[in-house]
Parts: C-alpha cells; sequence; structure tokens
C-alpha cells in the first residue's frame, strides 16, 4: 500500500474519533448518505458480516462489505456484491485523499476506513456491512450516525492493553457502537456483557434467548440446523462453515435479515438459505488439500487468535474427530495475546510443532515459542524455521497438519498455496 510510508497502523495508536471526523468533515460527511448495518465483537464478526452480505446479495442488494484484517490482498477488505475494491479504483482513491489523510493524522487503518466509505458513496449502495477494527466506541468505522442494526458478536477477553481488563470494561467499548435509531442484536454473551448491553439499549435481540439454534447435523462438508425465533421458524438450514459457533453466527445474521424486513428490505426464506449456504470466509476452520513440492497432505487453516477462538477451534477440532490423533501444528502469535495460555491448549493434540518466522513486526519469536512449548512438549519435536514456505516443506505426504494463532499466518499460508 502505497500510504503505509506516510501513516502507521496499530503502533503508536492513539484510540479517537476527532481525525476521521476532521477528514470527512472537510468533504462534507458524505459518509452519513449509507445505510449501514454496524458489528463488533472479540471473534465473530466477519463470520457474521459475510453472512449477512450473503443474503443481501442473494436478495438482490447491492451490497457493502468492510472487514479486517485482510489474509491475502489489502483490497479484500472493501468489497461490493462479493468482489474486491478494483485495483485501479484503490490506487486512485488512495492517491487522492492522502494529502488529506496525512493533513488530519490518519492511522492506515483510520485510512482504509475512508476509502472504503468513499468508495461505497461512489458506487451508491443500497446497504453496507461494516465491522470494526478493534473495540467499537474510538473505533474509526464508529463514525456512523444511525446505522440500521447493530451487531454484538461474542465478547471475551483480548486487547486488554487498549479495551480494559474486565469482561464488562470491554463490554462497554464495543456497546460503544450502539446507536439509538438502531435494532441492536447479541450472539452469545457472557452474563457481564449482556448487563452492559442492557445498560445502554431497553431493547436488544440475544442469541439463546430471543432467537435459538439446534443443530441437526455437522460434519467436514457442513453443518444442517434449524432457526427459531418468535417470527421465524426455518428447519434445515445449510451453512458450509464449520464448528458450532458457526450456527451462532449464522443465526445472527438470520435475525438481523429478519429486523431489516422491517425497514423496508425485502428478505425472504429462499434468500436466508441461498445467502448461508453460498456463504465462504477463508480462514476459519479451512480445510484443504494441498499439493506442496512433492507431498501431497491436508492442513486446517483456522485464525483463531486468542483464547476465545482457540476455544472454539479445539471444540471442533475434537467434535470433527481430528483429536483422534496427534497433529503437526504450524503456529505463530502476536506477542500482545495470552500466548502461554494458547500454547498450553494446544500442547496435548501435537505431535510435532513448527515455529515460522512470518512478516510481522508484532509477532512473538519464534524462540520465545519454542521455550514456551518445551515447558509441554520434547525439545526435539520443535522446530524453529525462516519461514512459512520452510514450514510447509516439513508436512509429509497423508498427514493432517494444522495453520493456526493468528490471520496474519494464516494469509501468509494461503498465499503460497493458492
Amino acid at each position: 500500500m502505497i500510504f503505509f510510508e506516510s501513516l502507521k497502523e496499530y503502533k503508536n495508536m492513539t484510540p479517537g474519533l476527532s481525525r476521521i471526523k476532521k477528514f470527512f468533515e472537510s468533504m462534507g460527511n458524505p459518509h452519513d448518505t449509507i445505510k449501514v448495518i454496524h458489528i463488533a465483537g472479540t471473534n465473530g464478526k466477519g463470520s457474521t458480516a459475510a453472512f449477512i452480505s450473503e443474503i443481501l446479495k442473494a436478495g438482490g442488494y447491492k451490497t457493502a462489505l468492510y472487514t479486517s484484517p485482510h489474509l491475502i490482498d489489502v483490497k479484500e477488505r472493501i468489497k461490493i456484491s462479493g468482489e474486491n475494491i478494483p485495483s485501479k479504483v484503490f490506487s486512485n482513491l488512495s492517491h487522492e485523499y492522502l494529502d488529506k489523510a496525512v493533513k488530519c493524522g490518519l492511522s492506515c487503518f483510520e485510512y482504509l476506513t475512508a476509502i472504503a466509505f468513499i468508495y461505497f458513496v461512489e458506487q451508491k449502495v443500497d446497504v453496507a456491512i461494516i465491522e470494526t477494527g478493534l473495540g467499537g466506541r474510538f473505533d474509526a468505522t464508529n463514525i456512523i450516525k444511525n446505522p440500521l442494526v447493530c451487531v454484538i458478536t461474542s465478547i471475551a477477553k483480548e486487547h486488554q492493553e487498549i479495551l480494559g481488563n474486565t469482561i464488562e470494561r470491554i463490554a462497554f467499548e464495543k456497546v460503544g457502537i450502539i446507536k439509538k435509531s438502531a435494532y441492536v442484536v447479541c450472539g452469545g454473551l457472557p452474563k457481564a456483557a449482556i448487563a452492559v448491553v442492557k445498560n445502554k439499549v431497553k431493547t436488544s435481540y440475544l442469541y439463546g434467548k430471543d432467537f435459538k439454534a439446534l443443530i441437526n447435523k455437522s460434519s467436514i462438508l457442513g453443518q444442517n440446523f434449524d432457526y427459531t425465533s418468535e417470527n421465524i421458524k426455518l428447519k434445515n438450514i445449510e451453512i458450509n462453515l464449520l464448528g458450532e459457533h458457526q450456527v451462532a453466527n449464522a443465526s445472527v445474521a438470520v435475525c438481523v435479515v429478519d429486523l431489516l424486513s422491517k425497514k423496508e428490505y425485502a428478505l425472504d426464506e429462499t434468500n436466508i438459505r441461498m445467502g448461508l449456504r453460498n456463504t465462504v470466509w477463508s480462514g476459519r476452520f479451512d480445510v484443504r488439500k494441498v499439493n506442496f513440492g512433492d507431498e501431497s497432505f491436508e492442513i486446517i487453516i483456522d485464525g483463531a487468535h486468542n483464547v476465545q477462538g482457540f476455544n472454539a477451534f479445539l471444540k471442533t477440532f475434537k467434535q470433527l474427530g481430528f483429536s483422534k490423533k496427534k497433529r503437526t501444528f504450524i503456529f505463530a502469535v502476536m506477542k500482545e495475546k495470552k500466548y502461554k495460555v494458547i500454547v498450553e491448549k494446544i500442547s496435548p493434540f501435537a505431535k510435532k510443532i513448527i515455529l515460522p518466522k512470518i512478516h510481522n513486526d508484532r509477532a512473538a519469536s519464534p524462540d520465545v515459542l519454542k521455550t514456551e512449548f518445551s515447558k509441554y512438549i520434547i525439545k526435539n519435536k520443535i522446530y524453529s524455521v525462516d519461514s512459512v514456505k520452510s514450514a510447509l516443506s516439513m508436512i509429509n505426504t497423508g498427514e493432517t497438519a494444522i495453520v493456526i494463532g493468528s490471520l496474519y499466518l494464516a494469509g501468509e499460508v494461503l498465499t503460497i498455496i493458492r
């Protein structure tokens, strides 16, 4: 990205909306014209956003989607009707507004958010699904004034150095996206977080209370479940994404779509079924057959990068039978994560650990991780390597390897194998 040299992402970040507000005010606040569904949460934001986007797309709406981070190409973050922003358009917009972004002091994420909103306005989308980057209250996306629906997918302890060290404090930051004009839909939240939501808004729709899902079948090929709410009863819904948590995310999407019908969006059961069935979200319990060099093997790529995400991964890992024998793990993680807890969770399922160096300054050192894994696994089963490509070259034909710990790692693997 041409503006990486001028703008910083994550490093030296100062929370606040003043910079991006100044940027858009100088343009007359064009972003206020977009109809928005705003999504925050610790995990599940991207999958939920993708489900909603595909349902709206199936209904014939010109649908924008803004998510982060990307896996392979930054343009993945900005989509309309499932298509990435064209390279030429992205380049032109990023050049056109860079001086203004620098003058307003935007971070890289803030500028990407600005570019997305400008693009969506220019393309006159019918509705935009916008995922927060971090937190909610001070996230750049929270310049949205009148969203149609606000979604809180999940809440757990993450980014505590920024969001706070209690569920209540983190929930307070996440629910900062909620506006009085919007419907509010929540995934499976802890009681402490629900109390914060209720303190923020009188009426909300909670997974497990106001709408529910019952899984009928779950296999490596996909899942089948029934959805029930006061307004809708749907039998045998099919999704391709794996894990109970994805059924919950799909259910949140159905609830959102049901509420949109009260905002004059015409969506029916056929749109819901087609949209959910068509949803693909790479790097989330993503099972693939790979030919690499002379070897042919199976890998599971999962971007789980916090304790809640790892718990969801391990639950699916066990339910689908992958834990019946020990596997090779390719692991990398950002140094600010609770990697000691994660290492302890992985170790009982690992016959071999490969720790590649990845292209991210925030990544924990492979040597540091090796020391941590050696508390649970003998040292000659732990390997530090100089690259993700080197890690993949150590997988043998017939193996099932697990790539986990970071979406950045997932992205590097997908770049190599695609």
